[in-house]
């Protein structure tokens, strides 16, 4: 649950493990991996950035138990700001993004590129398919 209220955002597993713990600010993109020990918040304009972002703008933060473990930013993924796609106001800089079964962050770039994430490290992982 993430409350704007108190700018504090709430996760909490399901039993029997049943840990809850929390991170700071209110998030309107949070990918909860499947066994609720992860969280990955994006980016507060979601796919889109202003025109005039930087390549040094964060888009992911990785948590796991509460702590960050990894901030990812424009520049991880884009060499030129050239490479977003423009939209009539805004720049898009990811197609789909989501976790999949076995706990990875899969982004799909603007150009068609699919990455896989742990969940838990933010790490680069193979990308596992669907199904296994």
């Amino acid at each position: 649950m993430s409350d704007p209220t108190s700018s504090k955002t709430f996760v909490s597993s399901q039993p029997p493990k049943g840990k809850s713990w929390v991170i700071p600010g209110w998030h309107r993109w949070l990918f909860v991996s499947d066994d609720g020990e992860s969280v990955v918040v994006g980016y507060d304009g979601m796919n889109l950035a202003p025109l005039d972002v930087s390549l040094d703008e964060p888009v992911l933060y990785f948590y796991h138990h509460g702590k960050l473990v990894r901030t990812m930013t424009l520049k991880d993924f884009y060499g030129s700001k050239s490479q977003l796609r423009r939209t009539v106001s805004h720049l898009a800089w990811v197609n789909t993004i989501g976790i999949n079964k076995a706990n990875q962050l899969v982004v799909e770039l603007i150009d068609g590129r699919k990455i896989a994430f742990a969940a838990s490290t933010g790490q680069v992982q193979p990308l596992i398919p669907a199904g296994t």
